[in-house]
């Protein structure tokens, strides 16, 4: 999270951050696939946050303000 100006509420908050998944994600499930763990196994990286992007939105008009890409 960081404080911020909100350049569509004008309002200053901090971000609030999700993740979602991104390209790092889905190479790493792919990779784990084709390596022969496709009994589930592929699907850890989806659970591993530190993994996946970090979307910021604003918690009062919910903007997105940024989109952290991990790749």
């Amino acid at each position: 999270p960081v404080q911020f100006t909100c350049p569509y509420c004008m309002n200053r908050i901090v971000t609030v951050t999700t993740p979602v998944p991104g390209v790092l994600t889905w190479l790493l499930c792919t990779g784990i696939f084709v390596a022969g763990c496709f009994l589930g196994c592929c699907l850890v990286p989806f659970c591993v946050d530190s993994l996946m992007d970090v979307r910021h939105t604003c918690p009062v008009c919910r903007q997105e303000l940024f989109l952290y890409k991990r790749l």
